[in-house]
């Protein structure tokens, strides 16, 4: 069997490892954040593949500062395909995906073992396929390609393997320091999917980090770009500290700019930069040790460190992280693998794991680092000097039992009930988990469930709006009178607390069940929490655009309409409170006022990050199929 036919075999067993273990969650619903970025995304829902579709599809993120435009394209075409948003589909898409991020990365270690090696290994190419095996089937991955709106993870690390594998075949191939036209196509292969990877999640921008480790490791005796060695005292002097002045002031600059983000969180830079270290080292104990109980979508169990010894841990944490990162400095020349690896697994944690204020922890921040963890741990083995027989049954065993982990937990996947339940088993001090439980329950008609997770919800975390409110529904339900005073909890937990995005989604379901003319038993009791939401916030049109939905369903058209109206004042590119206005206009038929509407639209549309072209033209033929339903019926409305 010759290399090509061994590499091929290798990629096709890659892929359908991939698909076997999880189909058995490929038919999984939609969860959580899925919702507000995917299936509440009308820019998303796209009939034709034209530029007046696919441009605005591409536009309507609102998640990072680069919008993610290659991801939220990605939807679209999903949805284009299948005709409508359909999990399924979307689902084995990501785990499309995720193959052929693994054979990237067979291609990546084939390369880096290559570089590191001192000859060609008659079983590289074995050796590297398990290494991508064993990272495609690990569980730690698995909450980036079930869960869909992780497709932005998994697609920035495509695209960033991509980018990496494209710079080291034009390394490979540069002479001298003269670009010759073979190596100046990978470095522009390179650069291109950089772009994309950026484009798809914002954490890519550390991608050349990863590279320029790449140089110092593994490229030092093959033609380094800058000879520094030759340089004098003076200069390497003087290139240290413009280096470090940099760093500082770069350092300095993101601190500034993140730092108002804490003002909405329960946590402050400091506590969560402490509790990272320990969020750190618990990564590494799910990469090493994957267990199924300990591993979940949402780690918000964790306890916040607020010093160095509460808890002790913190700083038993930070000496294993100090330990590894010296241990990488010092081995860099006696073995450049482990150097690379550990050094890719800390860079890779640089942006989401350091002081952004994001939440504590997520799986799916591992799905890229953890490459460097795999290849530090090969560096470690003596796995090209033992017998191949002894080996492959090693490393059969270790590819079997993440599979069988990871196929399990995609079972747990296949329905929201059964995620959910085995996640609040898992993780029963998790508010977010219970929380989640007692919505599924609730879809199961398991009110007793659902109760009780609820409950649990709200005493492990008594400030967050959402599950009180999820408590007074489910009382509500039941028809007893304990709701009243879970009202006033409620109105006093907005009064103290801020408003989170559970809040806000919880707000957001609400208002989407009024407009079905579903919830009803709930209109009054919104109605005042929206009311003590804008006393406290009253420069925020989102929540005059909720108001208005519970005042269109109580019947008071003109307050719901001045709602809108206020909305409309507050941010000029927010095009929402103007689509809810005109559809009012034009179910009621009042076509002045839907004219004028359609106009004002067109020219927000013009400014707004988030633009709705298509479905202000939808209106717009709407309109005229009004106009001319009423003239040919004899009426009198015409439009002017």
């Amino acid at each position: 069997m010759n290399v090509i036919q061994r590499k091929t075999i290798i990629c096709f067993f890659l892929i359908g490892s991939s698909f076997l273990i999880y189909w058995p969650g490929i038919h999984g619903p939609f969860l959580f954040d899925d919702h507000s970025s995917i299936l509440s995304n009308p820019s998303l829902e796209i009939t034709a593949l034209s530029p007046q579709q696919l441009i605005p599809a591409a536009q309507s993120g609102n998640a990072g500062p680069l919008k993610r435009p290659v991801a939220m394209l990605s939807f679209a075409l999903n949805y284009y395909l299948s005709g409508n948003f359909d999990s399924f589909s979307f689902k084995i898409t990501n785990v499309i995906i995720h193959s052929l991020s693994a054979i990237l990365l067979f291609v990546l270690f084939l390369q880096l073992l290559k570089l590191s090696a001192s000859k060609n290994q008659p079983s590289l190419i074995w050796i590297t396929g398990c290494l991508s095996l064993i990272w495609a089937v690990h569980p730690i991955n698995l909450t980036s390609v079930l869960y869909v709106v992780q497709r932005m993870t998994s697609l920035s690390a495509l695209f960033s393997l991509g980018c990496i594998i494209s710079y080291i075949a034009g390394r490979t191939r540069l002479g001298g320091f003269h670009v010759f036209s073979k190596a100046s196509f990978f470095f522009l292969i390179s650069l291109c999917s950089l772009t994309a990877a950026m484009f798809s999640k914002e954490n890519a921008a550390l991608t050349p980090l990863i590279i320029l480790l790449i140089e110092l490791t593994l490229f030092t005796n093959k033609q380094p770009w800058l000879h520094l060695k030759n340089l004098p005292r003076f200069n390497k002097t003087a290139i240290l500290i413009a280096t470090s002045a940099i760093a500082l002031f770069a350092t300095l600059w993101i601190i500034g700019l993140v730092e108002d983000g804490f003002s909405g969180r329960t946590f402050t830079m400091q506590e969560r930069l402490l509790t990272e270290a320990r969020v750190i080292c618990f990564y590494l104990s799910l990469i090493l040790l994957p267990r199924i109980n300990a591993l979940g979508l949402f780690h918000d169990d964790i306890q916040l460190s607020t010093s160095l010894l509460a808890p002790w841990t913190t700083l038993a944490s930070i000496t294993i992280i100090l330990i590894l990162i010296v241990s990488a400095i010092y081995y860099r020349k006696r073995n450049p693998l482990y150097s690379l690896g550990i050094g890719w697994f800390f860079i890779g944690h640089l942006m989401e794991s350091t002081i952004l204020p994001l939440e504590i922890a997520h799986e799916h921040r591992n799905y890229f680092p953890s490459i460097g963890i795999i290849i530090a741990l090969y560096s470690l083995t003596t796995i090209s000097k033992i017998s191949r027989a002894m080996a492959t049954l090693s490393l059969t065993a270790i590819i079997l039992l993440l599979g069988s982990t990871t196929a399990f937990r995609a079972m747990q996947w296949s329905s929201s009930y059964g995620q959910a339940y085995y996640e609040a088993i898992h993780h029963p001090d998790s508010p977010s988990t219970q929380f989640a439980y007692s919505t599924a329950a609730l879809q199961e008609n398991n009110l007793l469930m659902a109760m009780l997770a609820s409950n649990k919800a709200n005493f492990l975390n008594p400030k967050e709006i959402a599950y009180a409110i999820q408590l007074q529904h489910l009382l509500l339900l039941n028809n007893l009178q304990a709701a009243e005073p879970v009202q006033q909890e409620i109105l006093d937990r907005i009064k103290k607390n801020r408003l989170s995005q559970t809040t806000l989604l919880m707000l957001d379901r609400k208002a989407q069940c009024f407009s079905r003319g579903e919830c009803q038993e709930s209109l009054d009791y919104y109605i005042e929490w929206m009311d003590a939401i804008i006393e406290k916030t009253p420069n925020t049109a989102l929540y005059y655009v909720f108001k208005s939905d519970a005042l269109f369903s109580l019947g008071k058209e003109e307050e719901a309409i001045n709602s809108l109206k206020k909305a409309i004042t507050l941010k000029k590119d927010y095009l929402e409170p103007l689509f809810k206005l005109l559809d009012f206009y034009l179910k009621n038929k009042h076509l002045d006022e839907a004219k004028k509407t359609i106009q004002q639209l067109k020219l927000r549309d013009k400014i707004s990050s988030n633009p709705r072209t298509r479905e202000i033209t939808e209106r717009e033929k709407l309109l005229y199929t009004i106009k001319q339903s009423i003239q040919t019926e004899g009426g009198k409305l015409e439009l002017p």
